[in-house]
């Protein structure tokens, strides 16, 4: 398995893959240190640019371009291997992982250094946590937007990652957000880097600032990392070389 993660990620290695790793975060940065014009709340919008917009566009991004590669060459790299099968698809949902988690890790960096020349209002260590936590929700999407990157290209991926981004502003705030996957991350942002998704600040005793939406979001996140493991897998399996 570490074998076929390897090879997964050599593939995008020196690619437009692995320069949009740290291009999208600094490009977060800039729009967000600039549009809030340095000010003391520039950490917060810019956290709130990055998990609310960028990022949401970034995985689909990134699995479109991921199999797009393939596509290029009918799947024969894939599908003439010795390894055919579950264990390769998994391999390459990990490796997309591994590059977004390395994503969030550029931005936390960056966001947190800039914390020390101007005005910090987000802690280092919530910062990060966010970031993990933001990561680990959408690793269900990898293997959906894989799937779905396969049957219907690149373009009609980052515009469902977009309008999903567009539309969990308007659930965020309801009692029954994780009925919107796409809406937990906003959501559970909340109480950690207190803020609303709108970027506004959160007043202390906000019902936004309950830690309940966890237990709620995590659970809904690890049924639908389950599902679409599942079935993408067995999707997978069932190919033929085109």
């Amino acid at each position: 398995m570490i074998g076929m993660i390897r090879g997964e990620l050599l593939k995008m290695r020196h690619s437009t893959m692995g320069r949009s790793m740290w291009v999208m975060p600094v490009i977060t940065i800039l729009l967000g240190y600039l549009i809030s014009m340095a000010g003391p709340y520039a950490q917060q919008f810019t956290y709130n640019i990055w998990y609310g917009t960028l990022y949401p566009c970034l995985v689909p991004l990134l699995c479109a371009m991921n199999i797009r590669c393939e596509i290029r060459l009918h799947y024969q790299t894939m599908l003439a291997s010795p390894v055919f099968g579950a264990g390769q698809w998994t391999a390459k949902c990990i490796a997309v992982a591994l590059k977004l988690l390395l994503s969030q890790g550029i931005f936390w960096a960056v966001v947190s250094l800039l914390g020390i020349v101007f005005t910090t209002s987000v802690p280092v260590s919530f910062g990060g946590a966010g970031m993990l936590i933001v990561w680990a929700v959408s690793l269900w999407q990898i293997p959906f937007y894989l799937m779905l990157a396969s049957k219907l290209g690149m373009i009609p991926c980052v515009m469902l990652g977009l309008l999903a981004a567009f539309f969990s502003f308007s659930v965020v705030e309801k009692g029954l957000f994780f009925l919107f996957p796409f809406s937990i991350a906003d959501r559970l942002m909340c109480p950690v880097l207190l803020i609303r998704p709108n970027g506004l600040l959160l007043e202390p005793g906000d019902a936004l600032l309950d830690p309940v939406v966890f237990l709620s979001g995590f659970c809904m996140v690890a049924v639908l990392l389950a599902a679409t493991v599942f079935g993408s897998v067995k999707w997978w399996e069932r190919r033929e070389a085109v």
